[in-house]
């Protein structure tokens, strides 16, 4: 056989590589033409969405806000009243450039010139971003005419928030990004929802937050050498192995390295206190931890879930029923701001308004702005931002500074009553089964969010 040269080798290598050369360079202007077709058809679809939107008329925002996993809205539309013609449908549309569109779930009133919007009056309803596909999405308020004339108008950033960035929850070790954002095009300002797959989630964005009630010098309700504050921790450790084993990445407030001389019930607007920790979170929904001091009844007993005002309360029946249900426990008897088997709602009453008015003016600074759809509970309020009506902003110097109380971002707040201390039977089914109480709230998790 005859052997190859040294010569005709370098021949062959060279001839190799040039080819291989030629096919990458072929490959990168195949992909570079591609990117440039779909930028080019891109272009085209927007140029085409925005050739029917008018040019002159646009939707102030006012508010725009995340609560847990969804986006509300509101605003106002000034339209110009032409004789004999009248506005006879609204809709708050969301497009596609494909040309698909769906209509977002609003209330609308119109009164003089002026059309006023939001989207939903419960707080945890609106447009889920979590259901987002992979696209870019366009919104639009779209107006129809007594003259058959449909218009579409759209939205321009009038509120003192910028534009926002959203994490979906994990699936499947998975996460989407939403960049909500108000642009141009052409002069023509809008707002966009761009859904893209996220690589990973940042260092400080959590899925779910944990809180194990007090902690430190405050142990909260005690009985027969039992503290709260050790109850719930070993409860939260629990659950927190429980939702990460979903592949959920998991937020606690304190995990029992904290200071036993912490003053855990005061400093919690300092900088490093509950409520500011919390927030840094930006987790979707807060799960705090807590075993009844109230004295109603030691007969009674029983599981209360809180929840936050103006709040579809359909997470929080859940949660109250599967906790019920999988610990063997019963509802709550208590009566006082109850909403359901197991479910309260704890606003401010005009007597707590007043004490809080009276405080301020004793200590010299100006009164919060509370009303009877403030939430009392400070864990739910501080940590909604003004979904709850955040109002800790450091006004008053006895306390530290809620940084996150003007917030239009916020976490969706629940407080759980896992039962009352002083209920002998609620305290041994807690001490006996933490963990069956906490496979409630994991069943909650797993169905609420299709995990």
């Amino acid at each position: 056989m005859k052997q190859i040269s040294h010569y005709e080798k370098e021949k062959y290598l060279k001839i190799c590589t040039i080819l291989f050369i030629i096919l990458m360079l072929f490959l990168i202007i195949t992909k570079f033409k591609k990117d440039t077709n779909v930028e080019l058809i891109e272009e085209q679809k927007k140029s085409e969405l925005f050739s029917s939107i008018s040019n002159n008329t646009f939707v102030n925002v006012s508010k725009f806000t995340i609560y847990g996993t969804h986006f509300n809205l509101e605003g106002t539309l000034d339209l110009i009243q032409i004789s004999g013609i009248k506005v006879t449908n609204v809709d708050l549309i969301v497009k596609k450039l494909n040309g698909d569109e769906f209509i977002l779930d609003s209330s609308f009133n119109f009164s003089d010139n002026t059309l006023s919007f939001s989207t939903t009056d419960k707080i945890n309803q609106g447009l889920n971003l979590d259901e987002l596909s992979i696209d870019n999405f366009y919104v639009f308020v779209k107006v129809a005419y007594s003259n058959s004339d449909i218009k579409y108008y759209t939205l321009k950033n009038s509120s003192e928030y910028s534009n926002l960035t959203y994490y979906t929850i994990t699936k499947n070790n998975s996460n989407n990004k939403i960049d909500i954002t108000f642009e141009k095009y052409n002069d023509i300002p809008y707002l966009a929802l761009k859904v893209s797959k996220a690589t990973s989630l940042p260092q400080d964005v959590y899925d779910i937050a944990i809180d194990p009630g007090h902690g430190g010098l405050d142990s909260g309700a005690t009985k027969s050498g039992y503290k709260e504050s050790e109850l719930v921790l070993t409860s939260a450790l629990d659950l927190k192995n429980k939702l990460e084993n979903l592949g959920l990445k998991v937020f606690i407030s304190r995990d029992g390295s904290e200071s036993q001389t912490e003053d855990t019930e005061n400093n919690m607007y300092e900088e490093n206190g509950r409520i500011n920790i919390l927030n840094t979170s930006h987790a979707k929904v807060l799960i705090s931890l807590h075993i009844n001091n109230n004295s109603y009844s030691k007969s009674s007993g029983g599981v209360e879930v809180y929840a936050p005002n103006d709040c579809d309360l359909s997470f929080a029946k859940l949660l109250a029923k599967n906790i019920v249900d999988y610990s063997g426990s019963y509802y709550s008897k208590l009566s006082t701001f109850k909403k359901d088997d197991g479910v309260y709602v704890h606003n401010f009453t005009n007597a707590d308004i007043l004490a809080f008015k009276n405080r301020a003016t004793k200590n010299g600074y100006e009164p919060y702005n509370i009303t009877t759809s403030t939430p009392y509970l400070y864990v739910i309020r501080e940590t909604g931002g003004i979904s709850t009506n955040a109002f800790v902003d450091g006004r008053n110097k006895n306390y530290g500074k809620n940084n996150y109380h003007n917030s239009n971002i916020g976490i969706e707040s629940y407080i759980v009553e896992l039962g009352y201390m002083k209920n002998q039977n609620d305290l041994e089914n807690i001490v006996s089964n933490y963990g069956k109480y906490m496979d409630g709230i994991v069943e909650t998790i797993k169905s609420a969010f299709k995990i």
